[in-house]
């Protein structure tokens, strides 16, 4: 009798600590973070417009490519050898020139890409030490990302995505009416 009553306080005392052990989680939707951040939202507005600037200039370039290659074709018959090979010749250099700027511009280590990595970064470095804020005064042991495909399922309640959204605006909001001062 005695050894139940020993085991039944044992097994209820285990229950009781095993919440005391559990740890917190919460998630985040980095996505729609991004997404509604002012400071980022202005961001991707200003690449997109440098983006656009260089797709037109690349664009302007294959025009011009284009219309060297019909001249040559409508001209060939008037042209002598030596005249529509100097044309030729001219029409590769633009052809590498277009090339070249392409990689420069929009290559994986073009100018678009160091841009977006210089104007986007500090965003991203902000947002994680937000994060990481809230985790640590909220008292989460961990905070998954849902956006990246690794977060399966998660109660709603522990989505902490608006009140990261709403810290980062409000931040955003007192830096922007502090400048006026």
């Amino acid at each position: 009798m005695k050894l139940n009553k020993m085991i039944i306080t044992l097994a209820l005392v285990t229950m009781l600590a095993i919440p005391a052990f559990a740890q917190k989680f919460a998630y985040v939707q980095s996505q729609r973070i991004l997404a509604e951040f002012q400071e980022f939202v202005d961001v991707q507005n200003k690449l997109n417009e440098i983006r656009n600037g260089y797709d037109a200039q690349y664009q302007k370039m294959l025009k011009e490519y284009n219309d060297m290659l019909q001249e040559i074709d409508s001209q060939s018959l008037l042209l002598s050898p030596e005249k529509k090979q100097e044309k030729m010749r001219q029409a590769q250099e633009k052809a590498t020139e277009i090339e070249r700027f392409k990689y420069e511009k929009l290559g994986p280590e073009g100018e678009f890409y160091k841009k977006s990595q210089e104007l986007t970064q500090p965003i991203i470095d902000k947002i994680n030490k937000l994060i990481a804020k809230i985790g640590e005064e909220e008292g989460y042991d961990f905070i998954f990302d849902a956006s990246s495909g690794a977060l399966v399922h998660a109660l709603p309640k522990y989505d902490i995505t608006d009140q990261v959204i709403e810290q980062l605006n409000k931040g955003a909001a007192s830096t922007t009416t502090g400048k006026g001062k």
